[in-house]
């Protein structure tokens, strides 16, 4: 299992007020409460509207909690008031403070980075951030074939075991894996130089061990461009600093898939495992970016594409 430096203060407001056609549920029926990190950032929306349209029934109520405004002390409270027969957080924001406040109540989440860090705790579900590895690399490999030599750089303290993982896969598969450890943030920028010239492909992992903030992020694909290799990652928020590919789970199917696994908790059949892949994927390919550095893409791959960007 992994661990996070998460931050300390996370805030909250009351309930939001909802459309009565939504709020709308017979006596009796059950509740979902869904905590949502941050309501303006347009993948939480995605997932919400979606978990929204999956698990809505006649004899449900959906309510959301905003995290704004107020102290994580009042969070306990405003569960304890709206007394939900689960909850779905969105974000890591969301997990973690759900985690103390559910009590014995289902936990479900989805769109948390690293979620292992925060445990497998009793009646905790969901559905995980990140692909399978083994289809990441079947994305990698279609659009990307001339690419052999895979690059990761890493914190064994967050992310060992999917290191590990993907070890294996890119060995089945007869390409070569190398590998990079940072133990500290400040060591980032050496251990870029390090591992860059040997490799054809920079695979940006989800790892806070790295991805400290915005000038570790900065450093990595300032580097990458230096040494001429595109970057592989995991969100399409890194596009615009230079990412070549990214993979990332759809968040509206993510949501419904996670109305999917809520409506079976709910009906005492939850389905295993208790926490799942994400059944849809989004492809960005950055086509613009891989002709900056000479980097020849699979042409044949672009009607798999979701989203191509090409330079004006």
């Amino acid at each position: 299992m992994t661990r996070n430096s998460v931050a300390a203060r996370w805030l909250l407001t009351g309930l939001l007020a909802l459309p009565v056609a939504a709020m709308a549920g017979s006596p009796g029926g059950d509740k979902i409460l869904i905590i949502n990190s941050d309501g303006s950032v347009e993948k939480y929306r995605q997932a919400e509207s979606g978990f929204r349209q999956g698990a809505a029934a006649p004899n449900r109520t959906l309510t959301t909690l905003a995290l704004e405004g107020r102290e994580p002390a009042d969070i306990g409270r405003l569960i304890e008031q709206a007394a939900p027969d689960l909850i779905y957080g969105i974000g890591s924001k969301a997990l973690q403070l759900a985690i103390p406040a559910a009590g014995e109540r289902p936990l479900l989440f989805s769109s948390v980075i690293n979620w292992e860090r925060f445990g497998q705790g009793k009646n905790r579900y969901g559905i995980a951030n990140e692909l399978s590895l083994s289809q990441e690399l079947a994305y990698l490999r279609y659009l990307l074939p001339e690419r052999k030599r895979i690059g990761f750089v890493y914190d064994p303290r967050y992310n060992q075991e999917r290191i590990t993982e993907a070890r294996r896969l890119i060995q089945e598969n007869r390409l070569e894996s190398v590998e990079q450890t940072v133990g500290q943030p400040a060591h980032l920028g050496k251990a870029l130089e390090n591992l860059l010239p040997r490799i054809d492909l920079l695979w940006l992992m989800a790892d806070p061990g790295v991805l400290v903030d915005r000038q570790a992020l900065e450093t990595i694909f300032a580097a990458a461009v230096r040494h001429q290799k595109p970057v592989y990652t995991y969100s399409e928020a890194m596009v615009p600093l230079g990412a070549s590919v990214v993979v990332a789970a759809d968040d509206p199917t993510v949501g419904r898939q996670a109305a999917h696994l809520a409506r079976a908790i709910l009906a005492r059949t939850p389905a295993t495992p208790n926490i799942q892949v994400p059944a849809g994927s989004r492809i960005t390919l950055n086509t613009c970016q891989l002709d900056k550095l000479g980097v020849p893409y699979n042409e044949d791959a672009l009607d798999a594409v979701n989203q191509l960007i090409k330079c004006r």
